[in-house]
C-alpha cells in the first residue's frame, strides 16, 4: 500500500495521465502501459509496480501496520480533504505536506522554463558565431555587404517628410543588428537597408509587435500582396499592399482591421526585405 491506499496512488496517476497522456506519461516514467491501464481500471497490481509509481509521484510507499493518527493531529474537514484528494482519515499536518509539495513542483516548473529560455538563447547565439566570425575582417571590423552577414542600421523611426525619390531616410550606424545574407531576398540591397521594430497587432501573426523588421529603402513602386514600411501620421508601419482596379489600399494581416486606401498622406518607404522573429519577406 501507499501512504493512503492503493486508491489514493490511482487518483495521483490519473491526474498525471490527464495532464501528459498515457502514452507519454508512460515513456517518461518507464512504467509499462499494460501495468498503467491495470492501476487504472483497479485490478491488481504488483508490489514493485506500486513502489514505481509512487517513487515517480514522490510518494512514500509503506507497507506494514495501520498507522494511527498521531495524538495533537487536527482532522481535515471532509471538503478540505476531499479538495487535496486526501483519504477522510488526513490531518492538517498531511494536508500542509501536500501543499508543500504542490507549491515546490510549481517552483521547479518555472525555473526550469527559465533555464530552458536561456539555454535556447545561448544556442541562438552560438549558431551565429560562425556567420559573425567569417562576416569580420582581419582588423576585426564589421561585415560589410557581400560577407555572410549584412550588418544593418537600426532606426527608432523614418522621418515624416520621405520623398517620393531621391535619398533614403538617415540611417544610423551606431546602433546595428547581423542578418545572414541567405535570409534576405534576391532583390534587398544591403546598402539599402534599415531596420526598425514594429509596433502594435496590425499584422498578425506575421508580424508582432516588437519584432524586427528590415526595409530596403529603394523598393518603393508598390508590388500586389508584399509587405511595405509606411509613413503615416502615427509613425512607421508595416502593412500589406492590394491592388484593386487602378486603387492601393494598404491592409493589415489581423482581420480585425479593415483595408484602407493608400492616400497621399502614407508615403512608401520601402519594401519589406525581412522579419524576425515571426514573420516573413513579402
Amino acid at each position: 500500500m501507499t501512504r493512503y491506499g492503493v486508491d489514493y496512488l490511482r487518483r495521483a496517476v490519473q491526474e498525471r495521465v490527464q495532464k501528459e497522456g498515457l502514452r507519454p506519461f508512460s515513456t517518461r516514467t518507464g512504467i509499462p502501459l499494460g501495468q498503467l491501464r491495470s492501476l487504472l481500471q483497479g485490478r491488481a497490481a504488483r508490489s514493485t509496480t506500486l513502489e514505481l509509481m509512487s517513487s515517480v509521484l514522490g510518494l512514500e510507499f509503506y507497507i506494514g501496520p495501520a498507522r494511527r493518527r498521531r495524538l495533537g493531529r487536527p482532522s481535515l474537514p471532509p471538503e478540505i480533504a476531499k479538495a487535496l484528494h486526501l483519504p477522510r482519515e488526513a490531518d492538517v499536518a498531511d494536508a500542509i505536506e501536500v501543499i508543500d509539495k504542490d507549491v515546490m513542483a510549481s517552483k521547479l516548473r518555472e525555473g526550469m522554463g527559465v533555464v530552458k529560455g536561456l539555454v535556447d538563447r545561448a544556442a541562438s547565439a552560438a549558431a551565429l558565431l560562425p556567420d559573425l566570425v567569417s562576416g569580420s575582417d582581419s582588423s576585426g571590423g564589421s561585415a560589410q555587404p557581400g560577407d555572410s552577414v549584412v550588418v544593418i542600421p537600426l532606426v527608432a523611426d523614418a522621418p515624416r517628410e520621405t520623398p517620393a525619390t531621391g535619398a533614403a531616410p538617415e540611417r544610423t550606424p551606431e546602433v546595428s543588428i547581423a542578418v545572414a545574407t541567405q535570409a534576405l531576398p534576391d532583390w534587398a540591397r544591403p546598402e539599402r537597408l534599415m531596420c526598425f521594430r514594429a509596433v502594435g497587432d496590425a499584422m498578425e501573426p506575421t508580424i508582432q509587435s516588437g519584432d524586427l523588421v528590415a526595409v530596403d529603402t529603394g523598393q518603393r513602386t508598390p508590388e500586389d500582396d508584399a509587405l511595405f514600411a509606411l509613413q503615416m501620421d502615427s509613425g512607421l508601419a508595416v502593412r500589406r499592399l492590394q491592388r484593386t482596379g487602378r486603387h492601393w489600399f494598404a491592409t493589415s494581416d489581423n482581420p480585425a482591421y479593415l483595408s484602407q486606401p493608400l492616400s497621399d498622406g502614407e508615403r512608401i518607404v520601402g519594401r519589406i526585405a525581412w522579419c524576425e522573429p515571426h514573420g516573413e519577406s513579402g
